[in-house]
Parts: structure tokens; sequence; C-alpha cells
């Protein structure tokens, strides 16, 4: 099964938004890679940087699992089994938003 993860953030401060790349937290984090991080520390990323910057701040994960799945005539599609997304927002330092759920969330779509 092939899996793919997605981080990436938003900063929404007076002078603009400003987008947070995965290579970006994953330094902040240090951490090699987007399998080896936990909700908990995207969740202090999105606090620090929130009191860092003093605005809000949304930080996500997006873990999507493929595999073969079964279509009614009796084939198969590769395609998405399961989704995780975890979601984070931080305003001035205080956790506002923490939620995992198993399908993409609109609230990041909010701010795209």
């Amino acid at each position: 099964m092939d899996c793919e993860i997605t981080i990436a953030g938003r900063v929404i401060s007076h002078e603009g938004t400003r987008t947070v790349s995965q290579q970006e937290i994953l330094a902040a984090l240090v951490a090699d890679s987007s399998a080896s991080v936990s909700e908990d520390a995207l969740a202090e990323f999105c606090r620090a940087t929130s009191k860092k910057y003093g605005c809000e701040v949304y930080v996500w994960m997006d873990r999507e699992e493929y595999g073969n799945e079964n279509v009614f005539n009796g084939g198969s599609d590769y395609s998405v089994v399961n989704e995780i997304c975890f979601l984070s927002v931080c305003e001035n330092g205080k956790e506002k938003v923490r939620e995992r759920t198993d399908h993409w969330n609109e609230r990041i779509s909010e701010v795209l």
C-alpha cells in the first residue's frame, strides 16, 4: 500500500497571508520526513508560530493511503482507501481548533 503525506500551513497576519511549506515545518521540527512527524509536534509548531507572529496560524497534515478498492462491477480500482486529516488552528499562542478527521477537513479549504 502506498502512502502520501502532505503537511502545510498558513500564517494569516495583518500584513497578509503567507504559506508555510512542508520543508519549512520539517526543518523547524528537525524531522527527516513527514512520516516521522506527530500531531502533537504539529500542534506545538502551530502554537509557537502563532505566538511568534501574534496572529492566526493553520497547520495541517493529510495522510492518504492508496490501495486496491473493489468497485461494484467486480473489478478493482487503485485509489484512496484510507485518509486521516489533522488540523491545528492557533491564534496568538492559544489553541483554537485541534481536529482529526477521516476525510479532507473543509476548514483548510477556507484558507487555501
